[in-house]
């Protein structure tokens, strides 16, 4: 086993062997998918709350949703599984008071049905692989994501996440440098927030914006931003390996995914062949699982330009080794650093890429 996981039993076994009622905090599709998944795993939930503001009186998959005060005064001691997702501060102190209290769980479930998922059988098939990128990960705070990421995606401890979090902007700041020249390729764009970001990192001075986006409502969200900035090209369309067109899920909101799609059509792009001759020195890279396909795409730029790169690393648990051994394989001279941002699950974590070469 690897020397840097330090947990032995999955989520669900912790769940079985704890020795309390399980009470799920969370309603919606999360909760279904742990539902389902302790269903499958021979686990029964004693009850559900939400946060006082959501409770007015509903039922939800045969339960009524509770108060946390009531399912307090109802079972006393309880662990809590944590069945949705957050980046919200005043949610994730929340979280963290639950857990000063009682035995929490957040339970890691795959983004996509079908994907291999981190457990005792998966770190030993790839053992020798995420050795090697850990080994070449670029400092110490990298390595200490790695390893407190899989070990809660194992584990459902959320307190690995928190003891390894760190800012982003901060991390932006300080593992990147960016000039007044900067061309910036904006892969998945949402809503125009990362292009703000870049304009507050830049300080509004740069050569050129290209920002993707596939999905209709948010490029219409994306247009709107656009008012007032000069050289900015707005393109509609997924990422791909290749010009072609695939079936796309549009949500209107940051979950837009080509996996398991089926709604419509969509335009999808090489990015080489869209930049043509144009360089690029910095990419954000948030394709919600088509990153692969993403780098594959962007080969000739990555090799000649070799610009800095901010890349999703959570879509995919093999994304963790997949990923970067993906860019060395393209740029050897690529320092590559793993960082952790505020979320449970185990969301917004990103390799930021940076060319150490001559």
């Amino acid at each position: 086993m690897l020397d840097f996981i330090t947990e032995t039993n999955s989520v669900w076994q912790n769940m079985r062997s704890c020795g309390l009622p399980l009470v799920l905090y969370g309603m919606g599709n999360g909760a279904d998918a742990v539902l389902d998944r302790m269903a499958a795993e021979g686990l029964t939930a004693a009850g559900i709350f939400a946060s006082d503001e959501f409770v007015r009186g509903q039922n939800f998959r045969g339960f009524k949703v509770e108060h946390y005060s009531d399912i307090k005064a109802r079972l006393g001691n309880f662990a809590v599984v944590i069945a949705f997702a957050s980046e919200l501060p005043e949610v994730i102190s929340r979280f963290k008071a639950l857990a000063a209290e009682h035995t929490v769980f957040a339970p890691h479930l795959p983004l996509y049905a079908g994907s291999e998922e981190v457990t005792n059988a998966w770190l030993e098939k790839y053992a020798g692989r995420l050795q090697n990128v850990y080994n070449k990960l670029a400092d110490e705070q990298s390595r200490k994501v790695f390893a407190n990421v899989l070990n809660y995606k194992l584990s459902g401890r959320p307190e690995y996440l928190w003891q390894c979090e760190t800012d982003r902007t901060e991390d932006l700041t300080q593992l990147f440098t960016f000039g007044k020249e900067e061309s910036y390729l904006d892969l998945g764009a949402y809503d125009g927030d990362t292009v703000r970001e870049f304009l507050q990192l830049t300080g509004g001075s740069y050569k050129k914006i290209t920002a993707v986006e596939a999905d209709r409502r948010n490029y219409r969200k994306l247009c709107a931003k656009k008012e007032g900035l000069k050289n900015v090209q707005l393109v509609e369309a997924a990422v791909w390996d290749e010009d072609t067109e695939l079936d796309f899920s549009d949500s209107g909101g940051r979950q837009s995914t080509l996996i398991n799609a089926h709604k419509r059509k969509v335009r999808a792009l090489k990015m080489d062949n869209l930049l043509q001759n144009e360089a690029v020195t910095y990419i954000k890279m948030d394709v919600e699982g088509a990153e692969k396909q993403a780098l594959s795409g962007l080969k000739q730029h990555i090799k000649s330009d070799r610009p800095k790169m901010f890349i999703a690393a959570y879509h995919y648990d093999n994304d963790f080794f997949e990923l970067p051994e993906l860019l060395w394989q393209l740029c050897p001279e690529y320092k590559i650093y793993l960082r952790k941002h505020r979320y449970v699950p185990a969301w917004e974590m990103n390799f930021m890429a940076v060319y150490q070469g001559t």
